[in-house]
């Protein structure tokens, strides 16, 4: 993704990381637990880098948190009916909103290095993944179905969390945490 409104560069240490935001997708029937890019076929390890960062289109890229709209489109379409339509009405289990049986998982990244800052987000030479976003289950309504799904969804992202040596974080508490 080409990031607009270049701003400037920065080298940040990785003691004082910036922090950015991700989505991943994972195929629903995935035993591996493999992140890959949400737009590219690349398969993410827990350190990324070191990648030649350019003003443009280069680096590892996140957004910042004052571009949610990502956020709350992707929360909405992934953490709402849509999933229980798709996957659960018919009972398939193979197909998610976008109808390419991947779940798309958010997070939080830790860039340093040579970091391209812009209005939207960063590229930077080198990343690993901080947290990922669980569903806290009592917030939920809908039918049973769909409750239960909510809990093999968490199971999965602690399994994917502890792969890649990251936390996870209750999507609801984050967003109550920065408003």
């Amino acid at each position: 993704m080409c990031l607009p409104d270049f701003l400037e560069f920065k080298q940040i240490s990785q003691d004082n990381a910036i922090i950015g935001y991700r989505i991943w997708r994972n195929l629903i029937k995935d035993d591996n637990l493999i992140l890959k890019s949400e737009n590219q076929d690349y398969k993410w390890k827990s350190l990324e880098g070191p990648i030649i960062v350019t003003e443009k289109n280069s680096g590892i890229y996140s957004y910042n948190y004052n571009n949610n709209y990502n956020y709350y489109y992707n929360y909405y379409n992934n953490y709402n009916y849509n999933y229980y339509y798709n996957n659960y009405n018919n009972y398939n289990y193979n197909n998610n909103y976008n109808y390419n049986n991947n779940y798309n998982l958010q997070g939080i990244i830790k860039q340093w290095g040579n970091v391209a800052i812009h209005n939207t987000g960063f590229r930077s030479e080198f990343a690993s993944i901080d947290s990922l976003f669980l569903i806290r289950t009592s917030d939920a309504k809908g039918p049973k179905e769909y409750l239960d799904w909510i809990k093999i969804f968490n199971k999965k992202i602690d399994k994917i969390a502890e792969k890649y040596n990251a936390k996870t974080i209750i999507w609801q508490d984050f967003i109550e945490q920065n408003k």
